[in-house]
């Protein structure tokens, strides 16, 4: 016993010599269950002497889209190499990087952990990720790159015409990026552009063509290391070869036949004799081989359809190679029938919703410029519409807002006519229901997206119940469902700027717009009804290509509760859905709409590991119209 006791005291008069003379290291930091030597033992009040910090980083090369993200992981030694724990860590990262901070403190493996992520910046750039611990510190350079531009057009155009061409801004995903400065200049043709990019991410721009010879357009986005450059070269012909008359975007009667001539010089004469050959995406030509002989430098060709919709017409020389073309838009113009349809139809008080009118004739074409007449024929709420008439656009659209009022209404106690101008036999109804609800419900997700197979992806979400006064809402039931919204043509690019593949939209609902084509399932009932095939197909298009990980789920005591999405890697980048959560109670029911891109992994669009998921083309075709199957 008395010799324990005096090995005690011989230990803590050393302990207390040692601080008298001040005996320690400024290299060292405080460490949490460890000894300063290596060996994890210890108090929390003695140091750790940290011999080295290593950072690693995985990948370390990333894609610009937004989901895109590296894993950071700072290794703590000490002088002989063991692993610390408990030790501070500090993060940074430069060139408007992103990182957020999971483990700031060493573990029990003695590492510490952050993930960095592009944001909203889709730059291609390098971020270099830097690590300070007890004194010592380390940094690795993180590459991010697949952003990319490029030009789609004619590459041989005439003297004396104007052609479009469109610029695509995408990133790593192949998403377009918006709102970014696009520089385009030529050496000899005049340009028209809006130098922004739009939502899309595209500038359309016209080129005149007014010296003969070769030229090359030349395009590009952000400056320094971030630069993007395309390039596309032109040859333009010395002779006229264009349409005369009409005017593009002619809008053209169905099953009434329009005269389309196009005007041939050569060094400003006119050339006789010569075979043009027309032919369009859409309607009847006569003749119906589309083949005229010029009369002192003109071609003339009639076009009629029975088809609502878009056409482009195409004039070739059959032994020079010149070609033109010019865009149409076939409109029926006669209402036969018209289906009214609200975004929501069980609304709060004060709530709006849009109310939409779809009008067709009796063969079911989409009818263009038919105005339409709104009007509130029973409401219990006292509630308004923002305008009372509109005209009808291409697709035979024409929407108002509603604006319930402030006090409750009968089940379908709203009901809204639409009524067609020039003909108020030819009119739809909509019923909807005011009542106060007491739920509200959101859906959110994160900015990554899972790969539990080869053949699909997985994308977690959350719905957040709350009361009226935002409170979480526990035990709330959610239903869930996911349908498409629309989907798009098109086609992955090897622009040989990047690494990833490029994606190029060609669907258009209007001319020269480039876009996603709506969802044929007007109602939504899952069944082909008359006037829905806009493609001709025969089917509904596209068809369901996501599902929910359930039907429904229930609320957990912060209001939360988890599902995700599934979807087949084949569609990727083709298809937008919309995800709808609805919550009911006391007889009235809260819906929350999330629209969700299905997107591709930015992995999987590595051009040196083979095709896109599902090929390089849409499996909806690669043609500019959505209203054929091209």
């Amino acid at each position: 016993m008395s010799g324990k006791f005096l090995a005690r005291v011989l230990a803590l008069s050393l302990a207390l010599f040692l601080v008298a003379c001040g005996g320690s290291d400024d290299s060292s930091t405080p460490l949490a269950g460890g000894d300063g030597s290596g060996n994890g033992g210890g108090t929390p009040d003695e140091v750790a002497n940290v011999g080295s910090v290593q950072l690693l980083a995985s990948p370390v090369q990333i894609g610009t889209s937004s989901g895109a993200t590296s894993t950071l992981t700072a290794l703590v030694k000490d002088p002989n190499g063991i692993l610390l724990p408990g030790v501070p860590v500090q993060f940074s990262v430069n060139n408007n990087g992103t990182l957020r901070v999971d483990n700031p403190t060493t573990d029990e493996s003695g590492t510490a952990t952050a993930i960095l992520s592009t944001s909203d910046d889709a730059r291609n750039r390098t971020n270099t990720v830097s690590v300070s611990a007890g004194g010592k510190s380390d940094s690795v350079e993180i590459t991010i790159l697949g952003s990319s531009i490029s030009i789609a057009g004619p590459s041989a155009v005439s003297l004396g015409d104007s052609v479009n061409y469109r610029i695509t801004l995408s990133d790593g995903n192949g998403d377009g990026i918006s709102n970014q400065s696009v520089t385009v200049t030529t050496n000899t043709s005049t340009v028209t552009s809006s130098n922004l990019t739009t939502n899309d991410g595209v500038v359309d721009i016209q080129l005149s063509a007014e010296t003969s010879g070769e030229d090359v357009i030349t395009v590009s986005a952000f400056s320094g290391e971030s630069r993007v450059e395309a390039t596309k070269t032109i040859s333009i012909s010395p002779e006229s070869f264009v349409f005369a008359s009409p005017a593009a975007a002619t809008e053209i009667n169905l099953n009434t036949p329009q005269t389309i001539t196009l005007n041939w010089e050569s060094d400003n004469v006119p050339v006789d004799g010569r075979t043009v050959r027309f032919s369009s995406t859409r309607g009847t030509l006569q003749p119906a081989d589309g083949l005229v002989t010029l009369s002192n430098g003109q071609a003339s060709v009639r076009i009629s359809s029975n088809i609502s919709g878009p056409t482009t017409l195409t004039a070739t020389t059959l032994d020079s190679g010149l070609s033109t073309e010019r865009t149409f838009e076939f409109v029926a113009v006669t209402a036969n029938a018209i289906d009214v349809q609200a975004t929501k139809t069980q609304l709060d008080l004060g709530e709006t919703t849009e109310v939409l009118a779809v009008v067709r004739d009796q063969n079911n074409n989409l009818v263009k410029n038919q105005l339409v007449n709104f009007q509130i024929i029973a409401d219990g709420s006292s509630g308004n519409l923002s305008s009372s008439t509109g005209l009808t656009d291409s697709l035979g659209r024409v929407s108002t807002t509603y604006t319930a009022g402030q006090s409750i209404s009968a089940r379908d106690g709203v009901v809204i006519r639409a009524a067609a101008a020039d003909n108020s036999s030819v009119f739809g109804t909509l019923s909807m229901t005011v009542a106060r609800r007491a739920l509200r419900v959101v859906i959110g997700t994160g900015n990554s997206t899972q790969e539990p197979d080869e053949a699909s992806y997985l994308k977690e979400f959350v719905a957040i119940v709350t009361d009226a006064n935002g409170a979480p809402v526990e035990g709330a039931v959610v239903e869930l469902s996911v349908l498409p919204v629309g989907y798009a043509k098109g086609f992955w690019e090897d622009n040989n700027l990047s690494k990833f593949w490029s994606r190029v939209i060609t669907s258009e609902l209007t001319p020269n717009v480039h876009t996603y084509c709506p969802n044929e399932d007007l109602n939504k009932n899952g069944i082909l009804d008359a006037g829905e095939d806009l493609n001709q197909d025969g089917i509904l298009t596209p068809t369901n290509p996501a599902t929910t990980s359930v039907s429904s789920l229930i609320t957990q005591s912060d209001g939360s509760g988890n599902f995700s999405i599934k979807y087949p890697q084949s569609v990727c980048g083709w298809v937008e859905t919309q995800i709808t959560a609805t919550v009911r109670v006391g007889g009235t029911e809260s819906v929350e709409q999330y629209d969700f891109a299905l997107g591709c992994l930015a992995d999987d669009l590595i051009i040196a590991d083979g095709d896109p998921p599902g090929g390089q083309t849409s499996l909806y075709g690669t043609g500019s119209s959505c209203f054929d199957t091209e």
